[in-house]
């Protein structure tokens, strides 16, 4: 008969509350932003008493931190899915280009998070050193892909990728703003179409090639690349749990 290893069951709550408290404090922080995310607020959210939330996060700048940086490990881990099982780089760089629209969360959470942490970030210098991680972090899969593309010969850039991948991120948090508070003008699939109206023009990718790309790609890229996962309104936070046990 197997026995239970009380250390690992500890460790395991552990991680549990952990993750039950950051997932609380996203939901927060989209609805009242990065100032007025009280600590009362989240532990209420959470389910937790502010004795408990304290426990685990002694200073509310520390949990806003640790779930910035959570919420970022979600993006880079199911990248790093997507990225393992599709070879193909023009595949791959609209499947990064899709991730910006329909990703790991539904489009309203995770954009509201980030327009509200990056709008606190220009108040507080801590989080503004964190929105440069953020930005360092990201820019990797598209240099990656963008590099590979060119040694394939699928892409022909006009100019240096750096220069490429600083225009893509601009147009995408802008679209997402203007998605966000102005829908009736630009809707999600609008953005979708600038992002890769924007790369397809700038790499110099063929026409035939773009459309047979995009007719293959998933409406909705996660964890489950190539599959789509069921319609949820929350935010999956399985792929980084390992993350968190550590």
């Amino acid at each position: 008969m197997s026995r239970s290893n009380p250390a690992k069951e500890e460790l395991d709550l552990a991680t549990r509350r952990r993750l039950q408290i950051m997932a609380a404090t996203s939901e927060v922080i989209c609805r009242q932003g990065v100032d007025g995310a009280r600590l009362k607020d989240i532990a209420d959210e959470a389910g937790v008493s502010l004795g408990m939330l304290q426990h685990y996060f002694r200073h509310r700048e520390a949990l806003i931190v640790e779930t910035i940086k959570a919420l970022l490990e979600l993006t880079l881990a199911t990248w790093r899915v997507v990225s393992s099982r599709e070879p193909d780089p023009v595949r791959r760089l609209f499947a990064l280009l899709r991730f910006q629209v329909a990703g790991w969360a539904p489009f309203h959470k995770r954009w509201s998070f980030w327009v509200e942490f990056w709008s606190a970030a220009g108040r507080h210098e801590a989080l503004r050193a964190q929105a440069q991680d953020v930005y360092r972090e990201w820019t990797e899969p598209f240099r990656e892909t963008i590099e590979q593309g060119v040694a394939a010969g699928a892409f022909r850039p006009d100019s240096s990728p750096d220069a490429l991948i600083v225009r893509l991120m601009c147009v995408s948090d802008g679209a997402a703003i203007r998605v966000l508070y102005d829908p009736e003008t630009l809707d999600a699939e609008g953005m979708f179409a600038l992002l890769v109206d924007l790369a397809a023009t700038g790499l110099g990718i063929d026409p035939a090639v773009r459309d047979q790309a995009l007719a293959e790609l998933p409406r909705v890229i996660s964890v489950h690349y190539p599959s789509e996962p069921p319609p949820t309104d929350g935010l999956d936070w399985t792929p980084i749990l390992d993350t968190l046990r550590d």
